[in-house]
C-alpha cells in the first residue's frame, strides 16, 4: 500500500520539504500526518480525502452527520464504535457501508459483520466526521426527534392501533412494533444521558412540546405531532401504573427504566391543562446520587460550620431556599453523616424520594391521617434520636417540630425562605413564639446552586461594573482577579455552563442571637447581628465561587440578589 505522504506529493500538493517538516513535527503535534497537513493549511479536507481514497483502494465519503439516521449508528455498540473510530453510515438490502479511519482494519470489518448480519462496504472518512456521526448518532434526544420524523413519514394508523391493542390487552410490545415505545423510551434515556432533573411534555397547538431542565433551566428538544401525544401520554402512564381512563384529573405515579446496569427511578405528575393532559417526570437517579456532606462542594468553613450544628444533640436546623435548590440533596447529607447504629433516625416526607440505607423513612399521606404534623406525633412515640420533616408549612407543623426540638431531638428540616435570617420571621409567621424559637432553633442553612462555567469554552472576560455594584463589590478592590465566562459549544449546547455549585450562608445561633430572637428583634436587625458575628451572606460566597472561576458575575445576581 503506497505510503499517504508520497500520493500527495505526486499528485503536486506538497512539496517534499513541507512533508519532512510535517513527519517531523509528528511527535510534538497531536494528529495523523493528513489531520496536520490540513491544519497546517497545506492540502485540504477534500484532498486529503482523495489520496486517503487512493491509498486505501475504497471510496472517500465526506460525512453530512445531519443526513445520518440515527438508527443505523446504533446498529453497533458505542464502545466498538468509538474505539475503532468507525460508523455505520447506511443500509441498503443487505449491505451496511461503513465509515472507517483505517478501512484495512480487516478485524474491525469482521466484528461489525458478525454483530450485523450485515455484507459491509467500507468506506474511508477523516476523524471529526466520525466522531460527529457518532456524536449525534448516540445522542438519544437526535434519536426521538428522528422517530418522530419516522412515525410522520411511516402508516401512523398502524402506530395507534398498536398503542390501543397495547392499553387493551396490557402486553409489553416489541419496541420495533411500536414506534410510541421507541419514541417514549428515546425521551427517557435522552434526558438521562444529558444530565436532566425533569421532563415536560406540554400540549400546545400545534405540537405537543418537549421539555428537559438542565441544570436549572428548561431547553426545548422536541415536538410531538397532535395526532399521536394522546398515544404518548397512554405510554407514560402505562409504564407508570396510572389510570390510562382518566384525563380530568391530576395523577401521580412513578416508573423505572434499566439501562446498562443501572436503574433509574422517575416520579411522574400530570395535570389536564386547556390543551390537553401535561407531563412532568421528575428524575429520581439512586445510582447517581451522592450523600455525602463532603462530596456537596462545600468549602472547608462550611463544612466546619455544619458539623458543629449537627454535633449537637437536640434542637432543630432548617434548610432554606427556593425550590430546587438542593434543600433536599443537603438534609439527606445530614442524615447521611448522623446515621450510626446508635441512632434511631426517623424521617417523614412526601414523598420519598430517595432510600437511605439504616434510616427509617415514612411517605406522608394526608388522606390517612398521615400529614406532616400527625406523622410527626406518631414519630415521637418511636423513641427517636434524630428526626426530619420534609417541610414545615403551616401551624400544626412548626409548633409541633419546636416541640419535638425542646424536648431532647434533633431535628432537621425545610423552609421556603430567601436567606438564613428568614427562617426567624418565618416560624413567627406560622404562630410560634419567638422565645420558642430562640430555644429551639440551632442554625440555619440558606442555599442556591449556581450554574458552573463550562470548562470546554471557558474564556476571561471584563466584569460588568452594574453586577459588581448590584453585588456590592468594590471594582477596586478586584481589579487584579480575572473574571470568566462560557462562550457557548457543543458540549455544553450552547449555553456556556455545564453542572451546577452549591453556595451557602450558614447561620449558627448564639447565644447572643437567641437573645436577640427571644426580644423579638426585627430581620434588619438580627442580619446586622449576624454579619458582625461572622456569617457569610450568599452574595459574597457567590462572588468567592466568581473569583475561583467556577462560576460568572451574571449567575450569581440572578440566583441570589434577583
Amino acid at each position: 500500500m503506497a505510503r499517504l505522504g508520497d500520493i500527495l506529493l505526486s499528485k503536486g500538493w506538497i512539496t517534499s520539504a513541507q512533508l519532512d517538516s510535517a513527519l517531523a513535527a509528528q511527535g510534538s503535534e497531536k494528529g495523523l500526518l493528513g489531520t496536520l497537513l490540513v491544519r497546517r493549511g497545506l492540502i485540504s479536507s477534500d484532498q486529503l480525502g482523495e489520496a486517503l481514497s487512493e491509498q486505501y483502494g475504497v471510496p472517500y465519503l465526506d460525512i453530512v452527520p445531519e443526513g445520518i439516521n440515527p438508527q443505523v449508528v446504533r446498529l453497533l455498540p458505542e464502545d466498538l464504535a468509538r474505539s475503532r473510530r468507525m460508523a455505520a453510515i447506511s443500509v441498503s438490502n443487505r449491505s451496511l457501508q461503513l465509515a472507517m479511519l483505517a478501512p484495512d482494519d480487516i478485524d474491525a470489518i469482521g466484528e461489525v459483520e458478525l454483530i450485523t448480519g450485515y455484507h459491509i462496504e467500507p468506506v474511508v472518512t477523516l476523524a471529526q466526521g466520525i466522531d460527529a456521526a457518532l456524536d449525534r448518532g448516540f445522542d438519544d434526544r437526535v434519536v426521538a426527534r428522528q422517530t418522530v420524523v419516522d412515525m410522520k413519514m411511516a402508516d401512523l394508523e398502524a402506530a395507534e392501533e398498536a398503542i390501543d391493542h397495547e392499553l387493551a390487552s396490557d402486553v409489553t410490545l416489541d419496541e420495533d412494533q411500536a414506534p410510541v415505545v421507541r419514541l417514549v423510551r428515546a425521551i427517557l434515556m435522552g434526558a438521562i444521558n444529558a444530565g436532566s432533573s425533569d421532563i415536560h411534555l406540554e400540549p400546545h397547538d400545534p405540537e405537543m412540546r418537549v421539555r428537559y431542565r438542565v441544570d436549572g433551566s428548561l431547553q426545548s428538544v422536541m415536538t410531538i405531532p397532535r395526532h399521536i401525544e394522546e398515544a404518548v401520554v397512554a405510554r407514560i402512564k402505562v409504564m407508570a401504573d396510572m389510570d390510562t381512563t382518566e384525563n380530568r384529573r391530576p395523577q401521580d405515579g412513578q416508573l423505572t427504566i434499566h439501562e446498562a446496569g443501572a436503574r433509574v427511578n422517575f416520579r411522574v405528575s400530570t395535570i389536564p391543562t386547556v390543551g390537553g393532559e401535561k407531563v412532568v417526570m421528575r428524575l429520581l437517579d439512586e445510582g447517581s446520587r451522592s450523600f455525602h456532606l463532603e462530596e456537596l462542594g462545600l468549602c472547608q468553613r462550611d463544612i466546619d460550620l455544619i458539623q458543629n450544628l449537627i454535633d449537637k444533640p437536640h434542637g432543630m436546623i432548617v434548610v432554606t431556599g427556593p425550590t430546587g435548590s438542593g434543600k433536599s440533596t443537603t438534609m439527606y447529607a445530614l442524615l447521611s453523616k448522623l446515621n450510626a447504629v446508635s441512632r434511631n433516625i426517623v424521617t417523614v416526607e412526601d414523598p420519598v424520594e430517595y432510600r437511605l440505607p439504616g434510616i427509617n423513612q415514612v411517605a406522608s399521606d394526608s388522606e390517612h391521617g398521615l400529614g406532616f404534623a400527625n406523622a410527626l406525633k406518631y414519630i415521637m412515640r418511636q423513641d427517636p434520636d434524630v428526626i426530619m420533616v420534609g417541610e414545615i408549612r403551616d401551624h400544626e407543623t412548626a409548633t409541633t417540630a419546636v416541640q419535638a426540638a425542646l424536648t431532647g431531638h434533633l431535628l432537621i428540616s425545610t423552609l421556603h425562605t430567601n436567606d438564613s435570617i428568614g427562617a426567624v420571621a418565618r416560624l413567627n409567621d406560622l404562630g410560634v413564639d419567638h422565645f420558642k424559637i430562640g430555644g429551639a432553633l440551632l442554625g440555619s442553612i440558606a442555599q442556591r446552586l449556581l450554574r458552573s462555567i463550562c470548562p470546554h469554552c471557558k474564556e476571561p472576560v471584563e466584569p460588568n461594573p452594574h453586577y459588581l455594584s448590584a453585588l456590592r463589590v468594590d471594582a477596586k478592590s478586584v481589579a487584579d482577579s480575572v473574571f470568566y465566562r462560557g462562550r457557548g459549544c457543543k458540549k455544553c449546547l450552547g449555553t456556556g455552563y455545564a453542572g451546577r455549585i452549591p453556595v451557602y450562608e450558614i447561620l449558627s445561633i448564639t447565644p447572643s442571637f437567641a437573645q436577640a430572637i427571644e426580644k423579638g428583634l426585627p430581620s434588619t436587625k438580627l442580619r446586622q447581628l449576624a454579619i458582625s458575628e461572622g456569617v457569610v451572606e450568599l452574595a459574597s460566597a457567590g462572588i468567592e465561587q466568581v473569583l475561583a472561576g467556577r462560576t460568572t458575575l451574571e449567575e450569581v445576581f440572578y440566583k441570589v440578589s434577583g
